[in-house]
């Protein structure tokens, strides 16, 4: 899996390519959790980012099927997380996005994320350079 450029309020995050290579998703709600500060970054490894990523598989269960359209942590680099999106057919459980315990969230609509079918486990092992949950070992 690679990954592919997000610039939110001019600062720019890696996310899971496959967000944006298939079908758009017109109308698309995107919760964007991050601040456009450059200090606003936690590593990878910390418990806190582990744990929001692991409270996350189980917060986006009930919009699985049409609604949940794809999820990725925005990586500065291959140590460093800056955020997360969330992009749904409808915003009604990002008031309950874990991400938003790291960094404060945005509700916007965008036109430009695709349909990516959510990871099959809890897989926490980061793969160096590529935004969780994309990528895999070689």
């Amino acid at each position: 899996m690679s990954s592919a450029a997000f610039t939110w309020e001019g600062r720019c995050f890696q996310i899971d390519a496959r967000c944006l290579e298939g079908a758009p998703v017109p109308g698309a709600w995107v919760h964007v959790c991050a601040r456009p500060d450059e200090g606003a970054r936690i590593q990878y490894d910390q418990p806190e980012v582990q744990q929001v990523r692991r409270d996350a598989l189980a917060w986006w269960i009930p919009m699985l099927g049409d609604e949940l359209v794809c999820l990725s942590t925005l990586a500065l680099d291959e140590v460093y997380c800056g955020g997360a999106i969330t992009v749904a057919r409808s915003p009604r459980l990002f008031d309950q996005d874990p991400f938003a315990r790291l960094f404060p969230g945005t509700v916007i609509r965008s036109d430009v994320f695709s349909v990516v079918a959510p990871p099959a486990g809890p897989v926490l092992e980061r793969y160096a350079g590529v935004p969780w949950p994309g990528g895999r070992f070689g």
